[in-house]
């Protein structure tokens, strides 16, 4: 299997598993937060009000957005 075919394969499986865990109520993470690997999946599929809620959080801890910058959520 070529690295493009697992890449591949390792995101369907990633997507599958998400959208599992969502339909479930649960969440694709937890204290570990999101990171790189994960933010356009927390993007599909959190919650809109959640997602704002977290928008508005960060920006009032960071207003000038300098905080692990491109790594935390929904950024």
């Amino acid at each position: 299997m070529s690295g493009v075919e697992w890449a591949a394969q390792t995101a369907a499986v990633n997507r599958l598993v998400h959208d599992i865990a969502v339909d479930m109520q649960g969440s694709i993470s937890a204290e570990h937060g999101i990171g790189l690997l994960k933010r356009e999946e927390l993007a599909r599929t959190v919650d809109p009000a959640k997602a704002a809620a977290m928008r508005a959080i960060r920006q009032a801890l960071d207003p000038n957005g300098i905080f692990n910058r491109g790594r935390v959520f929904l950024g």
